[in-house]
């Protein structure tokens, strides 16, 4: 990617958020990839990594802090579809903000392009991004 872009690749987050720890972060130190933003619930909203604070990656089996940061997500576009009406998924989606706000952390989303497509699916999604940049402020 990086002798396509003429770009220097510093943050990845893997297709459907498939980690094989600790495989995948050895990986992307020895490709000296700074940033990763695949931790996190596809299915769910939560914390995944146990905190909504980036951090740099542990190797345990070499007890060695990488200069890896691990950038956890709390919120898959995707997880929000189990949500049946658009004021459940924004009743649980501000809990979420809140949560992270509570303890000054970082919250942190991942909504992909079809998103903010006019597909039946995810009508209403517009407004709930927009929820997510309002409670930045």
């Amino acid at each position: 990617m990086e002798s396509t872009t003429h770009t220097d690749l510093k943050a990845v987050r893997h297709s459907f958020s498939k980690l094989n720890l600790p495989t995948s972060y050895r990986n992307l130190v020895e490709l000296e990839i700074h940033q990763d933003f695949t931790m996190g619930y596809i299915n769910t909203l939560g914390f995944r990594a146990g905190t909504c604070t980036p951090f740099q990656f542990y190797d345990l089996d070499y007890e060695v802090q990488t200069p890896l940061q691990i950038n956890p997500y709390h919120c898959l576009d995707f997880a929000l579809l189990k949500y049946n009406s658009q004021l459940d998924k924004t009743e649980h989606l501000q809990k979420i903000i809140n949560e992270v706000k509570a303890v000054n952390g970082t919250f942190t989303m991942v909504f992909h392009n079809y998103t903010f497509s006019d597909l039946e699916r995810w009508k209403g999604f517009r407004s709930l991004f927009n929820l997510i940049l309002e409670s930045a402020e």
